[in-house]
Order: structure tokens, then sequence, then C-alpha cells
């Protein structure tokens, strides 16, 4: 997730098609600039003109119901018009639209691509132009594409038996089915199955599940289908007394929020922090909406690849544990804490609670371990508000508090291009002192030990713990990045410039210490877990297998 931008851009091409004029003309001259008049559907209770906009919701499913924008427009006779359209916070394109005709010319955009797909869930700003004066409209439209969307008001995870109210949003009839399926198989059968007959808000009682973890809420209606990610309590485990040996795995749902690309106050902009910085608040419920291709990733939180990777691992390896967010790990007290043998941070942990920072320090200096199976953890720091987020700082280190002295390896860089591909190496030394770690592998020093992708780590003496051990390092070359946008660093809607790291060759780590009385090992890269289960990365067969058996000797390290 690259920190020179704001959120990735959607693809450009749009499909248009011009519609003949309008049967009531509008008497007089058309002026220079084309004036929007109109838009459509009105299908939902935030349909309303406000902001600047006409807001509309449309739905290109092809069901006879809100399947295409129409904007009614008065233009210049004869003059060619085209859309401009701009993906919230993201990076607008034109699109031909025809001529226009004498009175009123209706254009409609069917958020459809040439071969007939449709384009992601999500807002889209419209104004037509006039190819001719140069001039685009002042009036706006805010078109809300959407089949299906879902969510559940949950910041913790569900346990077996559970009620909650799913809120549901549509312009289908209905009926609908409304199931549970294990993000290891996202298309899978799925489990407690209900049928609904409409929309709205309606109840689901969480069904008796094999095992915890992350789970995806899913309904069908139809051809549209969405999702909306719920972590389970692992059924077999009490969460307030854990057997020996129990590892308590941790959701990032606070970096989710971040990074989550919904307009859902429709205002043109994503509500991430990351399109508006200096008001950096993200609502702490919604539902999620990624610019996904596949019906399986509709509604999922951000980077589900990740999560279906942890997933699938847990699953191959026939892993128990007890499974938490972020939200409600800093809610667990310390005490309860120090009975789980270890605690797991599955994902990309970016943004995490002050207090939570502190109770897992403690706990590891306690004795408690801390597994890292992604990069850039506990880098910026968030206040948890009753129905927002607040990003108070980012990028935040001191020698009492920082990335590094907790996860013992920091962030460092991202996002570089492809042709530039970092392999890890066992360092010198390591397989000596760590052998536990390499048993069953056949790995030793100078081997090849995976790929860096996404964001990636590195050890810092100034921050890291005392004795931090690099067990393998890479190299990321210098590079130039697709955009060279100021880097920044914020406290509150402060901004504040630092040197990015593309501009000099950096040396990435994957990293494990001991420190008071316990561990800490971090895998150091956001693509870890992926280039192991999916081989994304062209990683070698015989290689994915030595890195599944390194993850899982620190599992059992850990848990014993």
């Amino acid at each position: 997730m690259r920190r020179t931008s704001a959120l990735p851009l959607l693809p450009l091409a749009l499909a248009f098609a011009l519609i003949s004029p309008a049967r009531a003309g509008v008497a007089g001259s058309a002026p220079p600039t084309p004036v929007v008049l109109d838009a459509g559907p009105v299908v939902d209770a935030t349909d309303v003109v406000s902001g600047g906009f006409r807001r509309v919701t449309f739905s290109p499913d092809g069901d006879g119901r809100g399947d295409a924008v129409s904007i009614g427009v008065r233009a210049i006779a004869g003059h060619a018009l085209r859309l401009w359209v701009h993906p919230a916070s993201r990076t607008p394109t034109y699109a031909p639209a025809g001529r226009a005709h004498r009175g009123v010319t209706t254009v409609h955009w069917d958020g459809l691509r040439p071969d007939g797909s449709r384009y992601p869930d999500g807002s889209y700003v419209l104004k037509v132009c006039d190819t001719v004066t140069h001039h685009c409209s002042k009036g706006r439209v805010l078109a809300h594409l959407r089949l299906i969307s879902m969510w559940v008001r949950r910041d913790t995870a569900v346990s077996v038996g559970d009620a909650l109210q799913v809120h549901v949003s549509t312009d289908r009839p209905g009926p609908f089915t409304l199931d549970l399926v294990s993000a290891a198989d996202p298309a899978g059968a799925g489990t407690g199955a209900v049928e609904l007959a409409h929309a709205g808000t309606v109840p689901y009682r969480v069904p008796q599940v094999p095992n915890g973890g992350l789970w995806l809420l899913r309904i069908r209606g139809g051809t549209a289908i969405t999702n909306f990610p719920l972590v389970v309590h692992e059924p077999s485990l009490p969460l307030d007394d854990p057997p020996p040996h129990t590892a308590l795995v941790v959701y990032p749902y606070l970096t989710w929020r971040a990074y989550d690309m919904v307009d859902e106050n429709r205002d043109g902009v994503v509500d991430s922090w990351y399109a508006h910085p200096r008001n950096p608040i993200v609502p702490l419920y919604g539902p999620f909406e990624p610019p996904a291709e596949a019906p399986s990733a509709e509604g999922r939180e951000p980077n589900p690849g990740s999560q279906g990777a942890f997933a699938a691992w847990l699953a191959a390896h026939r892993l128990t544990a007890q499974h938490v967010t972020d939200v409600e790990l800093g809610t667990i007290p310390p005490a309860l804490l120090q009975h789980y043998a270890t605690i797991v941070f599955e994902g990309h942990t970016e943004y995490y609670e002050r207090t939570t920072y502190t109770k897992v320090l403690d706990y590891r200096d306690a004795g408690g371990r801390l597994y890292f199976l992604q990069g850039n953890s506990f880098y910026g720091v968030a206040q948890v508000g009753s129905s927002s987020v607040y990003r108070a700082s980012y990028r935040y280190r001191t020698k009492a508090r920082s990335d590094f002295a907790l996860a013992a390896i920091g962030f460092r860089s991202c996002c570089w291009p492809a042709a530039v591909r970092p392999v890890y190496h066992v360092s010198a030394g390591a397989a000596a002192a760590l052998p536990w770690l390499f048993a069953g592998t056949g790995l030793g020093d100078g081997d090849a030990l995976g790929i860096a992708a996404g964001e990636v780590d590195t050890v810092d003496p100034a921050f890291s713990p005392p004795g931090t051990l690099a067990v393998a390092t890479a190299t990321v070359p210098a590079f130039a990045p697709s955009s060279e946008k100021e880097s920044r660093a914020w406290v509150g809607d402060r901004p504040i410039p630092y040197e990015p790291a593309w501009k000099h060759r950096q040396t990435i780590a994957i990293a494990y210490a001991r420190t008071g009385k316990g561990e800490v090992f971090s895998w150091g890269n956001t693509g870890f877990l992926k280039s192991v289960e999916f081989g994304d990365h062209g990683v070698p067969a015989a290689q994915r297998a030595a890195l599944d058996r390194v993850a899982l000797n620190v599992w059992e390290r850990f848990t014993q």
C-alpha cells in the first residue's frame, strides 16, 4: 500500500452512449457552457441535490431497474460532447458522448466496459463538456454504482449464536440468500444459509462453524453478490480462559477501515484519510467497497489475498487458535492476555491504539511471544471513537515507542517497479544461531529465503531491541516511483515532510529478537504469505515449501 499516493487508480476506459434528445425542448439559445438540468435514477435515500451534486444510484446488471445514469443537459447544438468521469479520489478521464441537439440532450452512462463487464462499485463524479468551447458543466452528477452492499455494525469478533443486524442495500427485489463462508474458500458452499424476502436491516444468527478465523458474510440475489468480513471466535476455546499453548490471532480492523474505498457520505471523495489527510478521520462502521473484479472479492476488506492466504495456511496445518480484532485486543485485560502463549498479527497491522501498544509491549517483556506475518506493523497511532477513527500520528518513532521497538523491525520501503525483485538470503551465522527456526528445511547461510513484496521492513540499531538478529536480508535498489509526491509524516492534520526511501538503496530484513523475557519474529513484508501459499511472485516450489516450514517452526516454538 503506497505511501506516496492516496489510493490505487481505477481503469480509465469507460463506455458511454448518447441517446436522442428529450421530448421536451427548452426555449432560448444554449449557453457556451453545458448546463446539467437533471439526472437519474433517484432510487436511494441519499439521492438528493447536495454538496454541489445531483446524486444518483445505478446498478448496471441488465435487470431493467436503474441500469444506467441519464443526464439531461443543455448545450450548443451540433457541438461534440464528452463526459468527464472522475472515480472518487482518483484520476479523471474523458470519453466521447456524441453531439448536442437542440433543446435537451440526454446522455446515458451504462457503467460497463466494451466487453460487457461492469466497473467496480463506487462513486463517480460526472460532468458534461463541450469539445469546441472546452467548457465543462459546473453542475456535477455523483453516480453511485452499486448492485448490492452489506455491512454489520461490529468492530470485534463475533461468536457462534450471536444475533446480528445486517444492513443490506440494493434495488433488486429479492429473494436473497445470506450465508457464511470461510476466507480460505470464498467461493465455497458456505454454511448457515437463510432466505431473505427483501433488503433493509435483517436479522442473522451466526451459525455453528468448524473453526474460528476470518469468515465472510455473503449475500446473493440473482447475479448480484457481495460479502462482509467477520472475524469469528474459535468455538472450541473460551476467550477468557484459554488452555495452555493457545495462540491469539489478531486481525487489523483499524487498517481495513483506513484503506476502505467507500464514499459512504456521497461527497465524491472516498472516506479514507489518504484521500483527505488534513481531516484524518474514517468511519468505524460501514460497508467495504474495493475495486473488485471477482465476485468473491466484492465487499471484502482491503488486501483480501493476504487474508485468504493466512486462512488457507491455518487450514492446511490444522492449527487452532483464538481470533479477535485489533479493536477487541485493546479491551482484553493484561492479566488475561498473559494466558495466551503468543499473539499472532496475521495481517497488515499498520494502525494501532496507543494503549494497545503499551499492553502488547508489557505482554512481550513479561514473557509473551509476538509473531508478525506481514510488514509495516504499528506505524500510525489511531484513536477509536463511537463511530469513527481518528489518525493521531503517523510514522511516530521515539526511543520509548516505535514500530521497531515492538516488532524488532520497522517500515522502510514500498512499491518499487516490477523489474525490481528483491530476494532474501539467510544471513551469515543465522542458521547456527537459530537451529530450531531452520529445522526440516535444509537451508543454510546464504540460501534464498523468499522474495520481498509490498511494504517491507528493516532492522534499525537505534530503535530495534538490543540483540535483534537479521535472519535474512535483501536489497531494494534506488528506483523511480510512478509518481513523485512528497512523502509526509503526520501529527493530526499537520504534515511533516521526510526524504522518501526510494531515493537510496535500502537493506531490508526478516528478524528475530529475544527481548525482556519474551520473543519476537517478524517476516517484514506484506506479501509474505501470498508468495508462499499462492506463488504470486514466482518463488520456486521447493523454496515455498521451506518458507512454509520456517513459518510453522515459529508457530510451534511460540505455542510451546
